[in-house]
């Protein structure tokens, strides 16, 4: 009997992605306050993390003055926070190899980060995961194979839901990033859909995610 794969947490967002950074960190930390219980011992305390992301996120608002060191000093704080989220994802990920998958995979959530995929070669277009320690689904969608190959024009995604069986659906949050956290839906059983738009064509959206929120 094939051996079922053990849950891997990833953190859902590359570094260079500040503000999908800034997000992830944010939803960890008031997950794992969330879930203290679970985590009763992080290698960096919540007071301490929480610091660290107020640091990184007022550096990154500072480098909207363009003025000159100021991006060198958010990538500073950045990485300092960087380093901080894969430390406590590390220490999710011992718990998690401790216990059974179903377990793994509910400890991974309660930290607030995301299930990494096993099987590389498979490859969601669209995926929606409910956070229930934060109230947050975070959205992730495949740009390359939603758009294609690579352009230099500006892509902007445009997210919405539905809760009628795809009838009628959300006016929608646009981002410049493949994902998003969508906050304060309350329960229901939902569809989630998005398209991009490359510089001013909008493209079809994706066949519609379905998700349940308890």
């Amino acid at each position: 009997m094939p051996k079922t794969p053990r849950p891997k947490a990833s953190l859902g967002v590359e570094r260079v992605n500040v503000p999908g950074a800034l997000a992830r960190a944010t939803i960890m930390h008031t997950a794992i306050l969330a879930a203290v219980a679970m985590f009763a011992s992080p290698p960096i305390a919540m007071a301490a993390f929480l610091l660290l992301i107020q640091a990184a996120a007022t550096a990154q608002a500072a480098t909207t003055s363009r003025t000159k060191g100021l991006a060198s000093l958010r990538d500073t704080k950045v990485d300092a926070l960087w380093t901080a989220m894969k430390t406590l994802k590390l220490y999710v990920q011992g718990l998690c190899d401790t216990v059974d998958a179903i377990t793994a995979t509910s400890m991974i959530d309660a930290a607030g980060l995301l299930v990494a995929t096993h099987n590389a070669a498979t490859k969601l277009l669209l995926a929606a995961t409910y956070i229930p320690a934060t109230g947050i689904v975070h959205l992730v969608v495949n740009k390359k194979l939603l758009i294609g190959q690579k352009t230099s024009k500006t892509v902007t995604f445009t997210w919405s839901w539905s809760t009628d069986g795809g009838k009628t659906w959300s006016p929608g949050i646009t981002t410049g990033y493949a994902q998003c956290d969508v906050p304060g839906l309350p329960p229901a059983s939902y569809q989630f859909r998005v398209f991009a738009t490359v510089g001013k064509t909008p493209g079809e959206p994706t066949p519609p995610f379905p998700l349940t929120i308890h």
